[in-house]
């Protein structure tokens, strides 16, 4: 009994041990109301530290500053360590497409906006496109002058000064996709006669003050002013909302020769002004820079962009004077649509003595070197060249040849053996040759 009551005394006290170390140890690891509030504000602090840290190194959605095309560390966030690229490149041509575009590529003519309200042209063209491999059309948002010629829903008073509102936009772009058209909208850039007449500060000038003008009275803007560049891609903006596929650019280059003759004319050279450049790379920097902010700010339309280009482009790769290198413009597009009508090369172009007379071997010829050249290139764009259907008769007695139904299947046949899908075909008129196999 004596011995029972031992045994109870003793775990009775081990109890009271027990229990009064783990209250203390309670007591040591909690900390005090003070306490907690300096940890607090300690935390809120080193976490402002590192957001402040993180803004001013570009993190945290926000790109790092870098040139365009250099990869950049987006940086940390909350569920993952992401790494992203150049923005202006988020998306490609492939997403960039509308359901419209042709499965077997684009196949298209120019269709001259002044010829879309005459019935009897209007009627050829529909009729060609659902009754032929054609699906796809090319119409003047800003013509050959400077007209803007779609009746876009703006107040911009520079597009209001040189609008002429031939067609609703909306309607015949709907009209033209319920029968499966695929629709590009042509701006002629830097070639205009009409916004000059508003802004001749926009162009060039002679000595006299005088607006320059070529041998044709046709006045071109100059392409190192921002302003000049903003004006072309609103419009193209514009199209793209009104439900255009696709952007095409023309004229995107100083006037043919203006090597020869641009130190007689007053302009200014832009961001270019005081940069220690040659004169022909600042025009090449001023006509790729164009080419980049277009596709930059489209992008988020959706809609490509597609360029085109002079031929001889390709030959001499870099034509300073008109301010076109063939290399650093195709880096920057969707498509280039490189103007390779036989008639406009000069003899003996790829080995051809008279281009005009061979369109099969002139069109080949071209495609194989231009298709060696994108390959090289880090973003090579689609290849989709400008063929012709017209008569050069102005080239020469015995330099030319009428462009019949065998000249415009020949230049197409070169297309498809060259591993080519798409093309389009030039008509100034849209008076085009029937019975063509497309």
């Amino acid at each position: 009994m004596k011995n029972k009551k031992l045994i109870i005394s003793f775990l009775m006290t081990l109890v009271l041990i027990f229990t009064a170390c783990s209250k203390e140890t309670s007591k040591s690891t909690e900390p005090s109301e003070n306490k907690k509030s300096e940890e607090s504000i300690e935390n809120r602090d080193d976490s402002k530290e590192k957001d402040d840290k993180a803004n001013n190194n570009g993190l945290v959605n926000e790109a790092v500053d870098k040139e365009i095309g250099v990869p950049y560390e987006v940086g940390v966030t909350p569920d993952d360590y992401n790494m992203d690229y150049d923005t202006s490149r988020l998306h490609s041509l492939k997403d960039k497409k509308s359901k419209y575009y042709p499965k077997d590529g684009v196949k298209g003519l120019y269709f001259n906006t002044y010829s879309i309200n005459n019935p009897e042209v209007y009627d050829k063209i529909m009729d060609m496109l659902e009754n032929t491999r054609l699906n796809s059309i090319v119409v003047d948002i800003k013509d050959d002058w400077g007209n803007v010629t779609m009746d876009f829903d703006t107040d911009d008073p520079d597009i209001e000064y040189a609008s002429i509102d031939i067609i609703n936009p909306k309607e015949f772009i709907k009209e033209m996709h319920d029968k499966g058209i695929y629709v590009i909208g042509r701006v002629t850039t830097f070639k205009d006669s009409i916004i000059t007449e508003k802004h001749p500060d926009w162009g060039f000038t002679l000595d006299d003050g005088s607006l320059w003008k070529n041998g044709h009275g046709e006045a071109f803007m100059n392409p190192f002013l921002k302003e000049v560049q903003d004006y072309d891609i609103k419009i193209a903006k514009l199209a793209a909302e009104a439900g255009f596929d696709e952007i095409q650019f023309d004229y995107v280059r100083f006037a043919e020769g203006f090597e020869n003759f641009g130190d007689t004319l007053d302009y200014p050279r832009g961001e270019f002004e005081d940069k220690n450049m040659e004169e022909g790379d600042k025009r090449v920097a001023a006509i790729t820079g164009f080419v980049q902010r277009a596709r930059e700010e489209l992008q988020d339309k959706k809609v490509p962009i597609s360029i085109d280009v002079f031929g001889y482009a390709l030959q001499v790769e870099r034509a300073d004077g008109i301010g076109q290198d063939f290399g650093e413009m195709s880096n920057q597009t969707d498509v280039i649509s490189s103007m390779i009508y036989p008639s406009h090369w000069g003899f003996n172009s790829f080995d051809i003595e008279k281009p005009d007379l061979e369109p099969y071997e002139l069109v080949k010829r071209y495609l194989k070197a231009e298709q060696e050249y994108l390959s090289k290139l880090d973003h090579p764009p689609l290849s989709r060249p400008w063929i012709q259907d017209f008569t050069a008769s102005w080239i020469g007695e015995g330099n030319w040849m009428e462009y019949d139904k065998d000249a415009v299947e020949a230049q197409i046949k070169a297309i498809y053996d060259s591993g080519q899908e798409e093309f389009l075909i030039w008509n100034a008129s849209s008076e085009y040759t029937q019975g063509v196999e497309y």
